[in-house]
């Protein structure tokens, strides 16, 4: 019985496979094919591990104790708000979205412009939809309008 399988085996695998529609070639239908097109992906990644300062708020420039934002490797963002320290979750996704989680604050009270100033911070952090850096500008966008944020010092 070994005798005969050695041989079989092979024998029925051949037929088996010489019949499978894999190995057969399409046959052209003379359409040209449609290659699709790559979609756009950002220009540039977040950029993580780097301070960077609010430069303006919709038209509106930031003066003096501007906010800043620093956000690590593992979402953890970080900075000042032009009165207080802040931090929270902030995922940047690669497909240009944003979500931030809550935000913890300190507790400290400021004259009334740097309060108003870290309530428009927090609001638009708060708020982040879509985010775009162009390598040295990073936008944050929200219902409201833009904040750019630039590179500290």
């Amino acid at each position: 019985m070994r005798v005969l399988r050695s041989p079989f085996l092979p024998a029925v695998l051949a037929t088996a496979l010489a019949g499978c529609s894999m190995f057969d070639s399409p046959t052209p239908t003379g359409a040209t094919p449609i290659i699709p097109k790559p979609i756009q992906a950002a220009d540039l990644p977040f950029p993580f591990d780097r301070t960077l300062v609010a430069v303006s708020y919709k038209d509106q420039r930031f003066k003096d104790d501007r906010p800043s934002i620093l956000v690590s490797q593992n979402n953890r963002g970080t900075g000042y708000s032009a009165c207080n320290n802040w931090s929270a979750t902030v995922l940047a996704r690669k497909d240009n979205t944003m979500a931030v989680g809550p935000v913890a604050i300190s507790k400290r009270v400021c004259d009334a412009r740097l309060m108003h100033n870290e309530q428009v911070f927090l609001f638009v952090l708060k708020t982040a939809a879509q985010w775009k850096f162009d390598g040295r500008t990073l936008t944050i966008n929200g219902p409201y309008g833009p904040m750019t944020f630039e590179p500290a010092a």
